[in-house]
């Protein structure tokens, strides 16, 4: 009976919680129409060119947290530019582009980029319609950067959608995602 209850207290909880409480949905731009499956992890785009991190002065993160990041995407078959622009003269220029071509790049959310109040953090690319390439890829942080965000909006960057797959890095809840990541090798 005492285990009964608690299961039911603790669906009552999960009910309770906002269902957009962790999403992430990427905004792409570009794409004139996309067919995307609710029940398959998909990559939408991929980049043709490699693409080079660019980390802006505000960002809320640590130049060790994207290197890990990074060597994580790199295990599985994804290259990047070698050296990362980290809050430098070189960074702050590529911060401010309204086009950065050929970049991924990471800062500190604002009014103007965020949609919803409680969503961690939102990852912005460019696809080009024809060719399904990824020009560029802006991932805005909120202040408290939660374990794995960085690394699940990285696979947006990389064109990959939200898995719904319990435990996987790309699901598209927080609460419910974790380090798997099944499906993303290059």
């Amino acid at each position: 009976m005492g285990t009964q209850i608690r299961i039911l207290l603790l669906l009552v909880i999960l009910l309770l919680i906002p269902t957009n409480i962790f999403a992430t949905t990427p905004i792409i731009n570009g794409l004139d129409s996309i067919k995307v499956s609710q029940n398959k992890l998909q990559q939408v785009a991929e980049w043709k060119r490699i693409p080079a991190v660019v980390v802006c002065s505000a960002a809320p993160i640590e130049k060790q947290n994207v290197v890990k990041t990074l060597q994580m995407w790199k295990k599985l078959g994804y290259i990047f530019y070698s050296g990362i622009y980290f809050k430098d003269s070189m960074a702050a220029t590529i911060c401010r582009s309204s086009n950065p071509e050929g970049y991924i790049i990471v800062d500190l959310v604002t009014q103007e980029t965020f949609g919803k109040d409680d969503d961690l953090a939102v990852t912005h690319f460019y696809i080009d319609n024809d060719t399904r390439e990824i020009h560029w890829a802006k991932i805005y942080l909120k202040i408290n950067v939660e374990e794995r965000v960085l690394e699940h909006e990285f696979g947006h960057a990389l064109g990959w959608m939200h898995s719904k797959k319990p435990g996987h890095l790309m699901h598209e809840k927080w609460i419910r995602g974790g380090w798997e990541t099944d499906g993303l090798k290059k």
